[in-house]
């Protein structure tokens, strides 16, 4: 493999110069990527990467760890650079070209066990998160710059300012917070069924932690990878577009996001994620068009 995993100081320079170089930036939460002794490994970007890079061997490939506010830092500034995992939101859509690659069960409420009593719940037995932020009962724990689909985002951005939320730096990701809730430091946080499956296979413990769905999200959400809004951008989403956009790369994708999904999900969502492989097997974007 070609250059690796290099830091932002010295990344930045290269960047802007680079004509004949991709580079992917890459978010430290597993397993969308895992790393093993610094580099990426098996997650799920990490093999969507792998599988791009064999079939655009004409750039020269580098990868870097940066967290999601510097990654959309870089990309709003036009910097050469694609961040690899992304949500896709209408906010972000106008910032940046976004590559959709992969469909995944939306984001869930994850809480500790002794706080189960005090969720207002639906009838559907789904929790109610504008009553959850109206009480005062409960705290809550989040990462800041992360997204979670419309409905939670506007929900969260709309909490009152007296809601007990406490917004971690950005690199607080997963297992962090996770185990501060196991250390009663929060009661509840969102975060997504296959982050949580994939720290709960590595930390027994994290078995005292419970999941609920969150009332009005129940969409599937789709993830991409995100290139600045510059004639670049345009160029570079496009190549991924097209290829992704085959048989072939629609069943890769589709392989590295469901091992992570666990069996309760894919049959509740199994058509959705059925129809958007099959969408993937041509290009999605449109961009080469006039």
């Amino acid at each position: 493999m070609r250059k690796f995993c290099l830091t932002l100081s010295l990344l930045l320079p290269v960047m802007a110069g680079a004509q004949n170089v991709m580079t992917w930036l890459l978010p430290d939460l597993p397993p969308a990527s895992i790393r093993l002794d610094g580099r990426p490994s098996d997650g799920m970007t990490d093999q969507q990467i792998a599988y791009i890079r064999a079939r655009w061997p004409e750039v020269e490939h580098r990868l870097v760890y940066a967290n999601l506010k510097r990654s959309w830092t870089l990309l709003e500034a036009g910097q050469p650079a694609c961040y690899s995992f992304t949500l896709i939101t209408p906010q972000r859509l106008e910032k940046a070209y976004i590559v959709p690659a992969s469909l995944l069960p939306p984001p869930q409420l994850i809480f500790r066990r002794d706080a189960a009593s005090a969720l207002p719940l639906n009838a559907h037995h789904e929790v109610d998160l504008p009553s959850l932020l109206a009480q005062r009962q409960l705290r809550g724990l989040l990462s800041e710059k992360r997204s979670f689909g419309i409905t939670i985002d506007r929900t969260l951005r709309q909490r009152a300012d007296n809601v007990i939320m406490e917004v971690t730096p950005i690199g607080s990701y997963g297992e962090n917070i996770f185990t501060r809730l196991l250390l009663n430091r929060a009661d509840y946080t969102i975060d997504y069924d296959f982050v949580h499956a994939y720290y709960l296979s590595r930390d027994p413990m994290l078995r005292e932690l419970q999941t609920r769905p969150i009332a009005g999200s129940n969409t599937p959400v789709t993830m991409g990878f995100a290139c600045p809004k510059t004639p670049w951008g345009k160029a570079t989403a496009s190549k991924i577009d097209a290829i992704l956009g085959t048989r072939e790369g629609a069943h890769m994708l589709r392989q590295t996001a469901e091992r992570w999904l666990g069996n309760d999900s894919r049959q509740r969502y199994g058509e959705q994620l059925a129809s958007f492989y099959r969408q993937r097997e041509k290009p999605m974007l449109g961009l080469s068009k006039p």
